[in-house]
């Protein structure tokens, strides 16, 4: 079994997940909802939102959509972590998540961590970055 987020934006799915395949690394595959098959699924005005994206490396696969006109409120209840063991690049993925975005408690070493840092990158997605 493997446990993969799931984002959902609203109308920046694309543009997150091209942000973070220039953070991460990896495979981004896009589909707008103008590309379905079946158009009938398709609200009006949605053509250019994304439908689903999948960024796809060895280690993870994470995923988005724009939503379907739901109403969104912003990310609450979680945060996405990132572990690893080289501190120079735990600080280099913190920094460039946190670029444009707010940063909760600043990178550095923890008596748990050799580096850890909490970000809210510029999408209002939270990341945590830990250094073993």
């Amino acid at each position: 079994m493997k446990i993969n987020p799931y984002l959902t934006f609203d109308g920046q799915a694309e543009e997150a997940m091209t942000f973070y395949q220039s953070v991460l690394g990896g495979t981004l595959q896009l589909m707008k909802y103008g590309e379905m098959p079946d158009k009938s699924m398709v609200p009006e005005g949605m053509e250019d939102r994304c439908a689903h994206a999948g960024l796809q490396t060895d280690n993870f696969w994470l995923q988005a959509s724009d939503s379907m006109g739901e109403p969104f409120d912003g990310y609450k209840g979680f945060t996405i972590q990132i572990d690893l063991d080289d501190v120079d690049r735990g600080r280099a993925l913190f920094d460039a998540l946190g670029a444009g975005g707010t940063v909760i408690m600043p990178y550095d070493k923890q008596f748990w961590a050799s580096g850890f840092g909490l970000v809210n990158d510029r999408f209002g997605v939270p990341w945590m970055v830990h250094v073993t």
